[in-house]
């Protein structure tokens, strides 16, 4: 199986850790920037990418680029972290193209929970 290639753009030490964890089986993090233009330079630039998590403390260009991926990827799953609970923001995130929004702060069973709605991780046995 081949190793899956996931954006992470933040510049939370504590969400790159969480993120690490939450993904750690199926390969981790292949592409981690704190830069909303490099994070679309690498949608743009990398085949088959997999998987972006955007940290919306980028502030209020969070939506811009998220519009943004939605327009370059269609096809590609966005999860949108975001300190915001109001529920405008998340319909605004899902209206820009996010396949989840998730409030800080985020557990790594909340984050995989996310990760398994979307297909991206296995699902827990029965049993388990």
């Amino acid at each position: 199986m081949k190793r899956p290639a996931i954006l992470l753009l933040t510049n939370d030490n504590g969400l790159k850790d969480l993120v690490a964890e939450a993904l750690s089986e199926i390969g981790g993090v292949s592409h981690i920037t704190q830069n909303d233009d490099e994070a679309l330079e690498i949608v743009c630039g990398v085949p088959n990418l997999d998987l972006a998590i955007v940290d919306f403390e980028h502030g209020p260009h969070g939506m811009t680029l998220l519009r943004a991926i939605n327009t370059v990827s269609r096809q590609l799953p966005v999860i949108v972290i975001t300190r915001d609970n109001e529920s405008h923001v998340a319909r605004l995130a899902y209206t820009n193209g996010a396949a989840a929004c998730l409030t800080k702060p985020v557990s790594v069973r909340r984050l995989v929970s996310a990760l398994r709605e979307l297909g991206r991780v296995e699902p827990e046995p029965a049993n388990a």
